[in-house]
């Protein structure tokens, strides 16, 4: 009895770990840059003027519409704060790809190449070439992960 209680919960403990590993997580925004994790954990919270967490596109995050699919989390400090961004457009360029290539955030395709990111996001970054062998891309692709 105890190894089927004991089978019981370590199946459980995996389906919950797995589901929320598998979660989409919401874009973070500070200062109209879209940040990592790691640049958001740096924040002081006493630095923070206001939080807004948006599920549907409306007039206050129409530059990021592309992005609100999973939610969209919009922190507006007190006092300006320097970040090191660049657009879209200028990630494109850093990877050497053409203006033609796809970017993906979180998984999410990213039309707008104004749209800017934190410069830290680029160092998990990752190019996928269009191979009809293992995707279907029929152009260079740019992952870009926030986690």
């Amino acid at each position: 009895m105890k190894k089927i209680i004991f089978s019981f919960v370590l199946s459980f403990a995996f389906i919950l770990n797995s589901a929320q590993t598998t979660a989409p997580k919401p874009i973070v925004i500070v200062q109209n840059v879209v940040m990592g994790n790691l640049t958001l954990n740096s924040l002081d919270p006493n630095k923070i003027e206001q939080v807004q967490v948006y599920k549907t596109p409306s007039t206050e995050t129409a530059k990021f519409d592309d992005l609100i699919k999973n939610g969209l989390i919009n922190i507006t400090l007190k006092e300006k704060m320097t970040i090191e961004s660049l657009t879209i457009a200028e990630a494109k360029k850093r990877f050497k790809l053409p203006s033609t290539a796809l970017v993906f955030l979180n998984d999410i395709e990213v039309h707008d190449g104004n749209i800017l990111i934190a410069e830290d996001l680029l160092k998990t970054s990752s190019v996928i070439n269009p191979d009809k062998k293992t995707n279907n891309f029929s152009a260079a692709v740019l992952k870009i992960k926030t986690d």
